[in-house]
């Protein structure tokens, strides 16, 4: 496990509970057992661990927080293997409306998902509805993430949440959401990365419109000019029960392993993508729902576009069973994928709920040819006790070309807590 002597001495400065300051704590522990071959399916050998996944957060009445993530995991291919994901203390100074951050914290953004040992302050100003946050340290990588590892960077963040309530017969706004972000990354060489989003909300008097939203997210690198993260999107609810969704996506994948439902759709792509989708949404029923959409996708800087299709079905008519199911197509010229996935959610119980997917994709190619694959996933949750959770799951997908894929685990859950009302004088 990774030594980190600066989050020791940071332990140490804890402050001790005073008689009118009662301390409480929450936190999970995931016990884990597993097998797979997802590093290894093109060997012909797989892999089996076991792992310890562990979070904590500690506050008082008062002013102080403190929180830690960590992981121990035993691998018959890696070995033993450790880390420290989080270890942070917080300060909150009431008067100054500032809280201080110091230790080792999570921070996602166009540079991955990624921890951060060094420093950040917060400060607000409710009444304005505004917050600064300034931050520096050096970024640590997390495995399993697209992430970053460098010598240090540094960024400031201004977030604005406006209640506006403007009344407009065209375009009302009632919330306005403003993010602007600075960050200056340093490793062989310093890049810096400026992020803008804008988010406003509001409900139409018409009879035909009910509600929209409106958002918008961009980082641009500046040394190259280049866009690292677009992300735009239309919610235009015609009723309550029936939405419109115009989105556009410029970004990359943070993790690189796609879970199984990923793996038998068609937006999902491994590497830098731009996507247009367009859907519609509509609940028939307090119990079946559908929606109908097409997309575009662009691959490879450009070079190769794609056009698609996806529909699919909801429905809890059952009280204890729902049901769902989708089909997906995006065709490339000469390659195509079109895929079929059902999901089904049964409660066995008030303590077991048993989950059941499977899917179905034909793949082809002019580089690697065709490809079916079909594949199953059951999983299966039992409330041990009121805070202790098990949890067995396996998947199976066979190829006809590619090697076939799977994974069994078993996992147990631990909730706990410790609430302390506040001492009263």
């Amino acid at each position: 496990m990774k030594a980190v002597p600066f989050f020791l001495s940071t332990v140490l400065l804890l402050p001790m509970p005073s008689a009118n300051s009662a301390w409480n704590w929450n936190g999970t522990v995931k016990a884990k057992v597993q097998g797979d071959n997802r590093y290894t399916r093109y060997t012909d050998d797989s892999q089996v661990f076991g792992e310890v996944w562990g979070s904590f957060v500690a506050f008082d009445n008062e002013s102080w927080r403190t929180s830690l993530d960590f992981v121990a995991r035993q691998s018959s291919l890696f070995g033993f293997e450790g880390d420290i994901y989080q270890l942070v203390i917080e300060k909150l100074i009431e008067q100054w409306d500032t809280t201080i951050q110091a230790g080792r914290f999570q921070r996602s953004d166009s540079l991955g998902f990624y921890s951060l040992d060094g420093v950040a302050v917060r400060y607000q100003l409710p009444n304005q509805g505004l917050t600064f946050n300034v931050y520096g340290g050096r970024p640590t990588r997390q495995e399993d993430v697209r992430t970053v590892q460098g010598d240090w960077l540094y960024g400031l963040e201004l977030m604005s949440n406006q209640q506006l309530d403007w009344d407009n017969r065209i375009l009302p706004i009632k919330t306005w959401l403003f993010r602007f972000g600075f960050q200056q990354f340093h490793d062989e060489h310093t890049s810096t990365r400026l992020t803008m989003a804008n988010t406003i909300e509001g409900e139409f008097e018409q009879s035909y419109l009910h509600a929209y939203e409106l958002s918008f997210m961009a980082t641009l690198e500046t040394n190259t000019g280049v866009f690292e993260e677009v992300y735009s999107s239309l919610l235009l609810d015609i009723t309550e029960a029936s939405r419109i969704r115009v989105s556009y996506s410029l970004y990359e994948p943070k993790i690189p392993y796609p879970t199984f439902k990923e793996k038998f759709y068609s937006d999902y792509h491994q590497g830098r993508q731009d996507l247009v989708r367009v859907s519609y949404d509509q609940e028939l029923t307090e119990t079946f729902s559908y929606h109908i959409g097409g997309k575009r996708a662009a691959r490879n800087e450009g070079e190769d576009i794609g056009y698609g299709f996806d529909a699919g079905v909801r429905s809890h008519y059952f009280r204890n069973f729902v049901l769902s199911g989708d089909f997906d197509m995006l065709e490339f010229g000469t390659s195509s994928s079109y895929n079929l996935y059902f999901s089904s959610e049964y409660s066995l119980s008030r303590k077991s709920l048993l989950v059941l997917d499977l899917a179905y994709s034909l793949d082809e190619s002019p580089l690697y040819g065709q490809n079916k694959a079909a594949g199953t996933q059951l999983g299966y949750r039992y409330k041990l006790f009121s805070d202790v959770f098990i949890d067995i799951s396996g998947s199976y997908i066979v190829n006809s070309r590619l090697d076939n894929e799977y994974q069994a685990g078993l996992q147990a859950t631990w909730y706990f807590d410790n609430f302390q009302p506040k001492a009263k004088l």
